[in-house]
C-alpha cells in the first residue's frame, strides 16, 4: 500500500511580508527545505505543490533531494487559495496511485519524526480512515486522506482546505493525540520563528 506526502507550498506569505518558503530558520536551510527534509525518510514519494511561476523554488527543492522521490506540481490557480491548490494536486496524486495521501503544510517545519512515523502507522492500520493529529484540544497537520476521498478533495476551492471533508465524515476520522506541538505550529509571521 503506497502512502504519499503532499506538501502545500503554493501560498503567498501575505502575513509574513516576504516569501517565507525560502526564509532560513535559525540560520539553517530555507523553511520549505526543512519541511521536506522531515518527510524524506518516511515517504517513498513526495509531491510538493508550488505556484505556477515557482520554477526557482522548484529547482532549489530538486537540487536538494533525490529527483525520483520528489514530484513538483505547479498549481496554476493557487491564487484562489489552499483549497484550490490541494484540489489541483489531486490529479497528480491519482496518477501516482497512492492508497492514501498525507497533506502537510509547507510552513510547518517543526514536526517530530516520531509523530510522522506514528501517524503513518495509524494510516496503514486503518486504511479507510482519515487520520488527524491533535495537540491538546487543537487539531493539526498532517491529515491523511484515503483515496476514497480524492474525488471530494478534487472539488475544493478557495482558502478553506479540507476541513469541511473532515467535519462531514467524522465517523471515518481517527483523531490521534500527540505530545508534538509541531502538528499545530505553523509559521505565519516573523515572530513565529523565535
Amino acid at each position: 500500500m503506497k502512502i504519499g506526502a503532499l506538501v502545500l507550498a503554493a501560498g503567498f506569505s501575505r502575513r509574513f511580508g516576504r516569501d517565507k518558503r525560502i526564509e532560513p530558520l535559525h540560520g539553517n536551510e530555507p523553511m520549505v527545505i526543512q519541511t521536506i527534509e522531515n518527510l524524506v525518510r518516511h515517504f517513498e514519494e513526495i509531491i510538493v505543490v508550488l505556484r505556477s511561476n515557482d520554477q526557482t523554488i522548484a529547482d532549489l527543492i530538486l537540487s536538494k533531494f533525490e529527483a525520483a522521490k520528489i514530484i513538483i506540481h505547479h498549481a496554476k490557480d493557487s491564487i484562489e487559495g489552499m483549497g484550490r491548490s490541494l484540489a489541483s494536486a489531486i490529479t497528480t496524486v491519482n496518477q501516482r496511485k497512492w492508497a492514501s495521501a498525507f497533506v502537510f503544510l509547507g510552513d510547518m517545519p517543526y514536526l517530530e519524526p516520531e509523530t510522522i512515523s506514528r501517524l503513518k502507522t495509524e494510516a496503514t492500520t486503518y486504511p479507510s480512515h482519515i487520520i488527524v493529529p491533535k495537540f491538546g484540544t487543537a487539531t493539526g497537520h498532517p491529515v491523511c486522506f484515503p483515496n476514497r476521498f480524492y474525488k471530494e478533495l478534487g472539488f475544493l476551492s478557495g482558502d478553506i482546505g479540507a476541513k469541511r471533508i473532515v467535519r462531514s465524515n467524522l465517523e471515518c476520522v481517527r483523531f490521534i493525540q500527540t505530545s508534538d506541538r509541531g502538528v499545530t505550529l505553523d509559521i505565519d509571521t516573523l515572530s513565529d520563528i523565535d
